[in-house]
């Protein structure tokens, strides 16, 4: 057990990382209040008495991550008292000398503005938009151009796309905060260097090259068909769909589980029921192939199974059926939403206006990678290899397998790149097959030290594959937000989520050490080479998220709920790299702890999509 000062101190370090994850259910005025203000003031106080009694000066790295949480703190607490935001609206030709503050008060900009242009640009052949352009001039002649991402700074203030008014007006955000942002920054370099020196250290080079390593790295009723021989005609055909240029056959296979949550339609092929579809969209009408998850859903639309008709989802005198079912609950909203979605592709399919033919061809090497891709489906082949290596590994004395499966893993990622036109960060199904990968790649350490632990993690990157699996079989055809299409998605949700299936497999470790008491201790200092680059890299993309906001929207924190706990996460995981907490010495709790630190991952990636924040993934 801990002596008293130990658990004192445990205690205190665990409640205030609940504290701060409990205020994602708070009200938005929390974060404004002075209370908050001067709490972080408090944790700041602390940790530079901390830095004086332990006189961490004498241990550079440490010295310099501890000081970089001062300066990430203070560089929050300038912005909090000197920064000023607001927004303007911005109409052609109208010179501009005011905007609004978040505060809603009137107040003068830098420079008069005026707008030359505004003009929204789209995805080829759609209406979704992909950025959207504004040309500014200020009253002393100097020429702007801003879009996502893309700021225009002027005279030490920062101006930000917002959004638009529909009639040729652009609403920018404003930003200025002329002292927190480069003390911020400050904080986020330091922690990178003295993370990284540290990681270097003696003891625990090898984990952080590791980690290095890995960073670098339906039954349909009778409806008329078109014949077999045109759906093939049809299929390496290019087309435009959703803002990509792809072969016919992928976007029959994409929309084909979309709508039905299969890859085919009785006997029918995804292209031949499209083609289908096309062809006879009367008949097609009346036939149920609408796939409907809920049950609450289908019991208030009146539907025998799984499958809806589109016809039989209006009343005899044309109402949407949906539409009065809307607001009763908010599961109930969410389950119409997905189905108003799959009408809507319906719509856009037999209006002509969901896919056109391409203007230029894929080459045959592309159409190809895509047919393969379509055909293949690689992430389905890739959790079942995973859990072959899994038994194999029992067999090896080498982690070969895993070797195998992680090579493969980076491949097929590569290969989705190569489809999908960007890095798959932007889904749920994305981001869980990449933490799979990683952790086949982290398996190849960890079996080395511990077969028991490497099987275990083997077994949960299993399940993590098919869980990325079974969410890509219904697939999201809505293409990328203005705001993500930037380099910096794949930079950030690379770093967090490597970071997650790093300290993630701690939990692999403590569960060996249950199996296998006698090397308890042992398994704590494997759990600890696990535990640092993990935090390490946890910081890293928090820290990059921030930047890429600050980039985005003019600030870099705002204590959204998935920021929040991203932040409690890396608290959590922190409290056992400190010695004067005691947990290292005393095995049982320490495991103990780590396997429960994983329900913090499990929130902050599960638990918060159900709050509302600007990073659901649900």
């Amino acid at each position: 057990m801990l002596n008293s000062k130990e658990y004192i101190l445990f205690t205190v370090s665990v409640a205030f990382a609940l504290l701060v994850g409990a205020t994602a259910l708070m009200p938005a005025s929390v974060y404004s209040s002075d209370w908050w203000f001067w709490l972080w003031a408090t944790v700041a106080l602390g940790i530079a008495i901390a830095i004086c009694k332990c006189r961490l000066w004498r241990r550079p790295s440490v010295f310099g991550l501890h000081l970089s949480l001062l300066l990430i703190l203070a560089g929050g607490g300038l912005t909090a008292l000197t920064s000023v935001r607001g927004s303007v609206h911005l109409q052609p030709g109208t010179e501009t000398a005011h905007f609004t503050t978040d505060a809603g008060e009137a107040a003068e900009l830098p420079v008069p503005l005026t707008l030359d242009s505004f003009t929204p640009e789209y995805y080829p052949g759609m209406t979704f938009p992909r950025d959207f352009h504004s040309h500014i001039t200020t009253s002393d002649g100097r020429s702007f151009h801003i879009s996502m991402n893309r700021i225009a700074r002027i005279d030490g203030w920062r101006l930000y796309q917002g959004s638009f008014d529909g009639q040729g007006g652009s609403v920018l955000l404003v930003s200025h905060d002329p002292l927190g942002t480069g003390v911020t920054y400050t904080g986020y370099a330091l922690f990178a260097l003295s993370g990284l020196a540290m990681l270097c250290s003696r003891r625990l080079w090898r984990s952080f090259a590791a980690a290095s390593v890995l960073l670098v790295s339906l039954s349909a009723s009778a409806a008329p068909a078109v014949p077999d021989s045109l759906s093939r005609a049809l299929a390496e055909k290019s087309v435009v769909f959703r803002g990509r240029t792809v072969p016919y056959a992928e976007m029959a296979d994409e929309l084909t589980r979309k709508l039905t949550g299969r890859t085919s339609v009785g006997e029918l092929t995804a292209e031949r029921f499209v083609a289908s579809m096309l062809v006879y969209p009367t008949e097609w009408a009346d036939v149920p192939f609408l796939l409907v998850k809920s049950d609450d859903l289908r019991k208030h639309l009146g539907a025998e199974g799984k499958y809806v008709s589109p016809a039989s989802l209006y009343t005899s005198s044309g109402t949407y059926i949906p539409q009065d079912l809307f607001g009763k609950s908010r599961r109930l909203d969410e389950e119409i939403l997905k189905l108003d979605e799959k009408m809507a592709l319906l719509s856009e399919l037999w209006s002509g206006e969901l896919f056109t033919p391409a203007a230029e061809q894929l080459s045959p090497a592309q159409t190809r990678t895509h047919m393969l891709w379509t055909h293949l489906k690689p992430w389905k082949i890739y959790f079942m290899l995973v859990f072959t290596a899994a038994v194999l590994s029992v067999f090896l004395r080498r982690p070969v397998a895993e070797l195998v499966c992680f090579a493969i893993g980076i491949g097929i990622f590569v290969w989705n790149r190569a489809v999908a036109g960007y890095w798959p960060f932007s889904s749920s199904a994305g981001i869980v097959e990449f933490t799979a990968v990683m952790l086949c790649g982290l398996c190849v350490l960890v079996r080395r030290k511990s077969r028991v632990a490497g099987f275990i993690m083997m077994i949960m990157a299993g399940c993590l594959a098919l869980v990325g699996w079974l969410s890509a079989r219904e697939p999201s055809l809505t293409p990328l937000m203005p705001v993500l299409a930037s380099p910096w998605l794949a930079i950030h949700v690379s770093l967090v989520m490597l970071a997650y299936a790093v300290l993630g497999s701690t939990l692999a470790v403590s569960l060996a050490a249950c199996v296998m008491p006698g090397r308890r201790h042992g398994y704590v200092g494997l759990s600890l080479s696990l535990l640092a680059p993990g935090t390490y890299l946890l910081g890293l993309g928090i820290f990059v998220g921030a930047m890429w906001a600050n980039v985005s929207w003019g600030r870099y924190w705002g204590w959204d709920p998935k920021e929040t706990w991203a932040l409690v996460t890396l608290l959590i995981y922190a409290i056992p790299l400190h010695r004067s907490l005691g947990l290292r010495s005393r095995p049982v709790t320490f495991h103990v702890y780590v396997a429960l630190a994983s329900l913090s991952i499990l929130m902050t990636y599960v638990g918060v999509n159900y709050l509302p924040s600007l990073h659901s993934y649900l």
